[in-house]
């Protein structure tokens, strides 16, 4: 046997397959055929790689083009958790009262979060795919145009924005990425919603139209009479079974909790003055301000395949223009709005802002090159020409704030104080790990796991999923209590997160599933739901069969007076009317007008509280735009070419995904 197989593996065909193995391991690694891959991807996005777009993706083929080649981005659930606790603090804070948790847990919501997430991802591949960028001057320009960084026009000033920062939990540079991100997203979506146009004639008809009103009829069907069986035992008992949520009792648990709070931990010990000391040492940084360069710069452009001899041109006509602004007197603006090629700066007297010195944790905004020629000026200096992939830049350091440093006395009472938080910390984080040890010792006791951590038992009164009082009121406790592991199994709960270095554990002492309540208890509630929808299924079965016999020809009149009633006009109706009933009108303007010796158009109008009205329209007069002003025309057209931008836009974004393979795995969501 071995002998066969060593002379039908040998040749050309056993080359091959070596080969192929060799390249699949070089490539992909060896541990992948002996290590399994657990997928923990929220969503997943892949499409064909740039230099071969129309790449396969179905069949033998597909699947192997889509295994190797094809590109893959992958949105975690952390990416998406913290996405949806940003939306679901924003609803919260919206709601208020109104809040539903149960709505905004949804998965529809949740979907809906995530497609959110996966369109921005796709504006960002596509962005990259199709070489789109943005530099300095349009992040500087777009951090400008928000609001509270300016006010009446006017930057807020380096320490207010830095304030303003911090307020929010950013830093400078975090936030100019965040921006040059955002701005990557949208410049293509925001190319297509400006194409949104809307001509001359199509503007024409579309006021005509707005302005058209009509003149109607309208026959309003009584309610019938309430079916004989609404109010019967057996059909009672019938609604009350098919309909059993309505009249559940809600589903209750009562919990018992411990509660772990760095603030009521005491801290027996004091700082030594060689602790605080050592203290502001190794925090010296907190205690003073950087350094600050604001420059401008001017740019002699160079194009990426420029030869030497552009290149030396280039550099000559910078140095030039450098010996100009070292002149006593030069105007570097005005140079700068005579030479520099750099759009977004020229105009504003080269103006770059203040430049940051990068590290590591924040790349800085511009090339290194020009970042350590602003550090090497002095204020009012101006560099010799500095090369970076634009081309050649003349800089000067327009402004030099120097750092400052607080002394010790000045801060230690801080210091004290910190010392004292950063104690009680240490001291919760200790105590945290003997609360999870003495729950794994006791994980069906809470108090043997309180006897351990000498702190008292706690409980609440009954509550539901949706609402509760005292800690039951927090949403995550809730969720924990209502777990299966705690309704049926009843064990300690881990340690939920309620605040700042502030944790509570929990365990279900009582439950109470949801139980369909006794007939006799919601007789009178079952019968009222009962009648209302029997009589809305009369009304409904009623205006159907009367809008039948319209369209067959029956006239309104006809129709009302077998009703006993009279038909009622309205004449000069617009489409925004708000009599004689919005459904009226807006049922009214769907319909084409009376011709003689035709069927009546006749459309049916459902009205508030299960009611209908049989419509028709008698005449249609056009509208009249004689009387708007070119400003209203002007505004008019602006917000249909919004509208149809935004449609657009939409419509971009859709296609564009429909060029990537999106999987989503609901089950992580």
């Amino acid at each position: 046997m071995l002998e066969r197989i060593r002379e039908h593996t040998s040749g050309w065909f056993a080359w091959v397959v070596i080969g192929l193995i060799i390249f699949a391991m070089a490539f992909f690694g060896i541990e992948q055929y002996f290590q399994t891959r657990i997928d923990t991807y929220s969503a997943k996005i892949e499409s064909p790689p740039t230099w071969w777009r129309d790449a396969p993706s179905d069949g033998a083929t597909g699947r192997l083009a889509r295994a190797f080649v094809w590109d893959s981005v992958e949105i975690s659930q952390a990416e998406f958790r913290e996405r949806f606790d940003r939306y679901r603090e924003q609803v919260r804070a919206r709601a208020g009262d109104a809040y539903d948790a149960e709505q905004v847990e949804s998965i529809e919501t949740k979907r809906l979060v995530l497609d959110g997430l996966v369109d921005e991802k796709i504006l960002e591949i596509a962005a990259q795919r199709d070489g789109v960028a943005v530099d300095a001057s349009q992040i500087r320009k777009a951090i400008l145009e928000i609001d509270g960084i300016t006010q009446d026009g006017e930057f807020i000033g380096e320490d207010a924005y830095k304030i303003w920062l911090q307020s929010r939990g950013l830093t400078a540079a975090g936030f100019e990425t965040l921006i040059a991100r955002q701005l990557t997203t949208s410049t293509l979506p925001s190319a297509v919603a400006e194409s949104g146009l809307v001509g001359d004639a199509e503007l024409e008809n579309l006021l005509k139209l707005q302005q058209e009103t009509r003149d109607l009829r309208f026959v309003e069907i009584p309610p019938p009479a309430l079916p004989a069986d609404a109010t019967n035992d057996a059909a009672l008992a019938e609604w009350h079974s098919a309909n059993a949520e309505r009249y559940s009792t809600e589903e209750t648990v009562t919990i018992s909790y411990l509660e772990l709070d760095a603030a009521s931990i005491a801290v027996a010990s004091e700082p030594t003055e060689q602790d605080l000391r050592d203290r502001y040492e190794s925090e010296k940084g907190r205690f003073g301000t950087e350094e600050e360069r604001v420059a401008a710069h001017i740019l002699v452009a160079l194009p990426a395949d420029a030869d030497d001899a552009a290149i030396e041109a280039a550099r000559a006509k910078a140095a030039g223009i450098a010996e100009q602004a070292r002149a006593d007197g030069a105007d570097f603006a005005a140079l700068a709005a005579a030479n520099s090629e750099d759009l977004g700066s020229k105009d504003l007297g080269g103006d770059l802002g203040t430049i940051a010195r990068s590290t590591e944790d924040a790349p800085g905004l511009y090339p290194k090159p020009l970042e350590d020629a602003v550090y090497a000026l002095a204020e009012g200096g101006v560099s010799d020409p500095v090369r970076t992939d634009a081309g050649w830049h003349v800089i000067k350091l327009t402004q030099l704030v120097a750092g400052s440093q607080q002394p010790f006395e000045a801060v230690r009472d801080q210091l004290a104080a910190e010392f004292g938080e950063s104690e009680r910390e240490r001291l919760f984080n200790e105590k945290s790990g003997t609360l999870i040890d003495a729950i794994l010792r006791e994980p069906n006791s809470l108090p043997a796991v309180a006897r351990a951590m000498e702190i008292d038992v706690q409980s609440t009164a009954a509550f539901t999923r949706a609402t509760g009082e005292g800690v039951a009121a927090i949403e995550a406790v809730r969720a924990a209590a209502f777990s299966r592991s705690q309704k049926d199994d009843r064990l300690v709960s881990d340690p939920i997160e309620i605040g700042p270095n502030q944790v509570l554990v929990l365990q279900v002492t009582e439950h109470a599933p949801s139980a369909l309540r006794p007939l006799a208890e919601v007789r009178d509630q079952v019968q009222a739901d009962l009648q209302a929808d029997r009589l809305a299924t009369a009304a409904r079965e009623r205006a159907d069969a009367l809008l039948e016999r319209a369209r067959k020809g029956e006239t309104l009149e006809a129709l009302a007076t077998e009703l006993g009633i009279v038909p009622q006009d309205s004449n000069g109706v617009a489409r925004q009317a708000g009599f004689p009933d919005p459904a009226i009108a807006t049922e009214a303007f769907r319909l084409l007008p009376i011709e003689a010796g035709k069927p009546a158009d006749v459309g049916l109008a459902e009205l508030s509280g299960g009611r209908f009205a049989l419509v028709v329209a008698t005449k249609v007069t056009p509208g009249d735009t004689s009387t708007l002003t070119p400003d209203v025309r002007s505004q008019i057209r602006a917000q249909l070419a919004q509208m149809r931008g935004d449609m657009e836009r939409q419509a971009f974004v859709k296609a564009l995904r429909g060029q990537f393979e999106v999987t989503v795995a609901e089950e992580r969501l």
